[in-house]
């Protein structure tokens, strides 16, 4: 029960944190948006001379204002995903195909099913060690009764 209390803590602990840092990140990030928009939309674009397919696509205001908030988006999903990992007790492990730990809790239920586990396999081999004695005592007795009979 001690253990139930302090996990409560570090979890309220730790959604505290998680909003601590989560919210000034997104306002950052938010406000990053409004720059990148506005910068985008209000500051001149130079032109070439002579412009090819990527100068012609970036030469439009709307299409930089959408790749910069494209950017802008990806960063929040990554906070936000991240914040949300460590909430629920897990941690990435690996980046590139994502991968995260498996929960605490998960790794304590499946510690206290092995120890079960390895409890019944002693007790079933101390139960066979006894019974192979038992055995042996028997297979004593008919060997002398067999070979005194002789």
């Amino acid at each position: 029960m001690p253990d139930e209390g302090k996990a409560g803590r570090w979890e309220n602990l730790g959604e505290k944190l998680g909003a601590i840092l989560v919210v000034p990140t997104l306002l950052i990030l938010f406000a990053a948006a409004v720059y990148a928009i506005g910068d985008a939309v209000f500051a001149p674009t130079p032109v070439s001379k002579q412009p090819g397919f990527i100068d012609t696509v970036l030469g439009s205001r709307a299409v930089v204002a959408a790749i910069r908030l494209a950017i802008i988006f990806a960063g929040i999903f990554v906070v936000v995903s991240v914040v949300a990992l460590i909430a629920r007790g897990q941690w990435l492990t690996r980046v590139g195909p994502v991968q995260v730990s498996e929960q605490v809790s998960d790794l304590d239920a499946e510690n206290q099913r092995l120890q079960e586990s390895l409890e019944n396999a002693r007790e079933t081999i101390d139960n066979l060690k006894r019974d192979l004695a038992e055995s042996n005592i028997l297979l004593d007795q008919m060997m002398q009764d067999s070979g005194g009979s002789e």
